[in-house]
Formats: structure tokens, sequence, C-alpha cells
């Protein structure tokens, strides 16, 4: 049998026969770990520490700015920093306890297990959509400027608003399918998606897998890709250039060569941490046969993968500081104010 997961990186569910956790090897069900724990703990913690701090920094200076053109960074800062509260902690308490078990039992752990998985992997659709949103912004204001400055607040706005509602409405689901499961002859329980008794849970399951994976993963990231190529295929040709004075073409390079890097940096780091989660689920989908049962270096990769997506939700708002001059000078006065208040007080 094969172990698939969902998009939500923390959850194992079977997908090529559908059956319950309590049927698969042991392997796939305790020994969720198999690398050195500290190492993976580490690289959460400070996941959650450089999320936490970066989005919330970025929030900040961009609500200190009010720039509407960043309204759309903030609000991909804002689902990332949602991300990583909501996933990145259950992530170090699995690695701490070395296992899957949901600690939190009876009412209350039913709602957490159906509210945590939902805001994270709704907050992860949030910030793939935002993506493609940020990059159709930039294609339009390198390739067709003039319909770019027709892009008014509004419309941000509703770009925004309608991220969140589409990314609620994929996953709305969750409120049916995740439930606490006895595994282990009762010993513990974990959080699991079962979409019985309502529906056939082999094929509802693996048919609703593949459309987030699409949907979530796969359409925004290629599309993302797509347009960067475009922009950075456009930032050569300059057509105003021969109209402009010596000082505005020095200043136009300047600004397409920061441009063009922040486009590669976005580019490498989005195939950098999804890449092999893709294709180790692209295989759970659709070569269930090609997946080793219980094998150590499988397992490792696998590992290896969902670690790499999961720090995801920091890399964007440390690309922003990099990259986006006003951020970093807003962020510079703020320090600024705050030491002059340290001294007076």
């Amino acid at each position: 049998m094969s172990e698939c997961v969902n998009i939500s990186l923390d959850t194992f569910d079977a997908v090529a026969d559908g059956s319950n956790s309590s049927s698969q090897p042991n392997c796939t069900v305790v020994a969720v770990h198999l690398g050195p724990r500290q190492v993976t703990t580490t690289i959460h913690v400070l996941t959650l520490a450089a999320s936490l701090v970066g989005n919330t920094l970025l929030i900040a200076a961009f609500l200190r700015m009010k720039e509407p053109i960043l309204l759309l960074i903030a609000n991909m800062a804002a689902s990332d920093l949602l991300v990583a509260a909501s996933l990145i902690p259950r992530l170090i308490t699995r690695e701490v306890i070395g296992s899957n078990a949901f600690l939190v039992q009876g009412v209350g752990g039913k709602f957490l297990c159906k509210i945590c998985t939902f805001l994270s992997d709704m907050s992860l659709s949030v910030s793939t959509q935002g993506l493609v949103l940020i990059a159709a912004e930039r294609f339009l204001a390198v390739v067709y400027p003039v319909q770019y400055k027709n892009i008014t607040v509004k419309i941000r706005r509703f770009l925004v608003t309608s991220s969140w509602i589409m990314a609620g409405a994929f996953h709305s689901p969750y409120f049916y399918t995740f439930r606490l499961m006895a595994v282990d002859n009762g010993n513990l329980q974990i959080c699991q998606s079962v979409w019985g008794p309502a529906f056939d849970h082999k094929s509802a399951h693996l048919r609703y897998n593949m459309f987030l994976f699409l949907m979530v993963l796969l359409i925004p990231l290629f599309i993302t890709s797509v347009l960067y190529t475009a922009i950075a295929f456009n930032l050569r040709r300059d057509k105003m250039a021969m109209y402009r004075s010596d000082k505005g073409a020095i200043r136009v390079r300047k600004r397409n060569s920061n441009l063009r890097r922040m486009t590669i940096a976005t580019t490498l780091s989005s195939l950098l941490c999804w890449l092999l989660y893709i294709v180790i689920t692209f295989m759970k989908f659709f070569s269930p046969g090609a997946i080793p049962k219980c094998n150590l270096s499988f397992e490792v990769v696998d590992d290896i993968s969902r670690v790499l997506a999961s720090s995801y939700c920091a890399v964007n708002p440390w690309i922003c500081f990099f990259f986006v001059r006003d951020f970093t000078r807003e962020l510079g006065v703020l320090c600024k104010r705050k030491r002059r208040h340290a001294v007076n007080n």
C-alpha cells in the first residue's frame, strides 16, 4: 500500500487504496521521522522564528506606508504568517514526541484537528495565489504599463478578498473529512482525513487531493514561473531607451536589474522549496506502485521534501526586504524611532 499526504504536509493519508492509517504499516503511523530529530526540529524552529519576524515586519512596514501597490505583498505576508502559526508548531511537536499522535482529546481536540489543518492549508492556498497575483501585476507593469496604471486600490482589495474566499472554498471539505482516529490499538489518536460514510473514501480522497495538488501548488507555481520568465525576457528590451536621458537610462537599468534579480530569486526559491515535494506527490498520485514500502531512503527524501516545503513561509518576506527598497527604508525609520523612544525614556 502506498502512503500519501494532503497538501497540508503534516497528515499521513492513504490514497492508493483509501484505507485508514490504522491498517498501514507501523513505519508510516508512528515513526514519522527517520533522520536526526534535532536537525529537523532546529530547522522548524528557525523557520517559525524567521517567518514570524519577517512577515510581521513586512505587514508593519506596509501599515505605516499604506502604499496600495504593496497590498498584494502584505496579503501574502499575512497568509505566510498564518501558515507558520498554524502549521510549524504542530511539526515541532511531532518531532519532539516522535509521533503523529494528536495531544488534545475530546471536543477540543476534534475542533483543533479540523481548524488547524483548514487554516494552514487555506493560508498556503492564499500564499500561492498571491504569488500569481504579484507576478501578474509585475508582468503588466513591465509589458503593458498603460493597463497597469488602471489597477486601482479597489481592484487590488477585490483580488485579495477573492483569494481568501477561493482558498476557503477549496478547503471547506476539511470540516467534514478531518477527524480524530484511534490507532495503535486505541493507545493514541491522529488527525486524519476520512471521507466516509457520506462518500467512498478511496475515490473521493484521491480526486480531492489531485484537485488540491493542481489548484494550490502545480498550476499557481507554473503560471508564476511563466510570468516571471516573460518579465525577465521583456526587461532586456527597453522600447523607450532612445528617448531617455543618460541619467534616466541609468536609473531604468538599475531598476530593471533589481527587478530581474528579484524575479530570479523568487522563481528559484519557489522551485527549491516545492519541486521535490511536487515530484514525490506526483509519483504518489499517478504511480503509487513505484513507491517503495517502508523504504528508509525514500522516507528520508520524502521527509526532506516536507521540510523544504514547510520552510517556504519564511522565504518571501526576506526576499522582499532585500529587493523592495521601500520596505527596507520603512524598517530603518521604524528602528530609528524605537531607538529614539528608548533613549528618551
